[in-house]
């Protein structure tokens, strides 16, 4: 049994921004330690930087929230706001997904068998569910996931989500679906931290 790494929260503050962040502690393996942290706060760093409108003084605010800490998967999200005195302000989220025992963060694509039409699969399912949820998006909007698709992994589940304005208008915000481990467990990786979160396994 992997018990959860320890979490702690940070602030980046200046007069324009105002953004929270996590990092871990007390990890037995200091460089690994060093590694998962060095990889959170470049990945906050570019964060904050592309939330930052050109040439006009830019207000940013964001928080994180962690959405897995067990069997030694970290996945959690930034959100942040850019707030540049327009009609719409900058919103977005991002998330990074980590094995803590090795320090390596998983791209979408890292969590399939390398031979699985995983592209097509998922894509068919996010057709259904976003069809489910009555989602409202552009027409032709939804074209299916793609290899550095954003996820996230809550629990048991792969949560799959588009930026606000990629595949539906403003009211649609965050557009997701929510594909169960063992829907798809015949293309997961059994190695990558998707593989991780199939029961029994």
């Amino acid at each position: 049994m992997e018990f959860p790494v320890k979490t702690n929260t940070f602030r980046t503050i200046t007069p324009r921004i105002n953004f929270y962040y996590p990092m871990v502690y007390c990890m037995n393996n200091l460089l690994l330690q060093r590694k998962i942290n060095s990889q959170i706060y470049n990945f906050t760093k570019k964060f904050i930087s592309d939330l930052n409108y050109e040439d006009i003084p830019t207000y940013i605010m964001g928080s994180y929230e962690i959405k897995n800490n067990q069997r030694g998967v970290l996945s959690f999200n930034l959100s942040g706001l850019g707030d540049f005195k327009g009609a719409h302000p900058i919103n977005s989220i991002k998330s990074l997904n980590f094995d803590v025992d090795t320090g390596k963060v998983y791209e979408f694509k890292d969590l399939f068998k390398k031979d699985s039409d995983y592209i097509n699969i998922i894509s068919k399912i996010g057709k259904r569910e976003l069809k489910k949820q009555k989602t409202v998006l552009y027409k032709d909007g939804y074209k299916g996931v793609k290899p550095d698709q954003d996820y996230f992994i809550a629990d048991k589940n792969l949560m799959i989500y588009f930026q606000q304005y990629e595949i539906g208008p403003r009211q649609s915000g965050f557009p997701y679906f929510s594909v169960p481990v063992y829907e798809i467990e015949d293309i997961i990786d059994k190695d990558s931290i998707l593989g991780k979160m199939i029961p029994f396994l």
